[in-house]
């Protein structure tokens, strides 16, 4: 039970401290691409004349900045939901929506970083580049994609069984009929004599004579 609870502390609070960096790497990225640009162009009669355009980041990096900012918020919710549900007394119910809430959510987060840094190093040619920065900002996507494959598979071994955690959403979605798993012996249960009728000599001597 422990020590799930440390595994699911140490994935989300790693993604979240991953996600902040790239937020700032892909924001930073964005921003360097978007402006204007002053574009030369070649004519035969009047040589080089200058004019200016308006460059537009591609897409793919506008979305890392809002899987970035996305991730952010699903990692501090799944920290403080299960904490404040634990406080309190957690139904069956309650767990089970929490539980199928959170694998929709790590699975949607898990995708998104899949198509952002598949399409980045789509972009870049299919591998790296010699700008640190988009190496960077793919290396925390790689990264966050499989911190999220984790949580998947953690959170769907918790719903199942396999592993055990007191946290709401994380508790086994499994009910167990049967025999009390307190009970110590099986044996037929043997009444104590107490003293609220004591045998006494004269009645044990009465008794014997009855029979013979």
């Amino acid at each position: 039970m422990l020590a799930l609870n440390i595994v699911l502390y140490a994935l989300l609070g790693t993604s979240l401290a991953f996600a902040i960096v790239e937020l700032g790497l892909s924001a930073f990225v964005v921003a360097a691409y978007t402006g204007t640009r002053e574009i030369a162009t070649w004519n035969v009669y009047s040589g080089y004349s200058y004019s200016e355009v308006d460059v537009k980041a591609p897409a793919i990096l506008s979305f890392l900045v809002f899987t970035s900012v996305w991730t952010i918020l699903v990692t501090v919710a799944a920290l403080v939901l299960p904490w404040y549900y634990t406080r309190k007394s957690v139904t069956a119910k309650l767990n089970t929506v929490l539980a199928a809430t959170f694998v929709a959510i790590y699975f949607v987060t898990m995708v998104f970083w899949l198509a952002c840094f598949a399409d980045l190093a789509s972009l870049l040619g299919g591998g790296t580049t010699t700008n640190s920065y988009y190496n960077a900002v793919l290396a925390f996507g790689v990264l966050l994609w499989l911190l999220f494959v984790a949580l998947v598979v953690f959170t769907i071994l918790a719903m199942c069984g396999v592993l055990v955690s007191d946290w709401a959403g994380y508790q086994s979605l499994r009910k167990d009929h049967g025999v009390d798993a307190h009970q110590t012996s099986t044996g037929p249960v043997h009444e104590v004599p107490t003293s609220r009728n004591p045998i006494t000599p004269w009645k044990l001597c009465t008794v014997t004579l009855r029979v013979f």
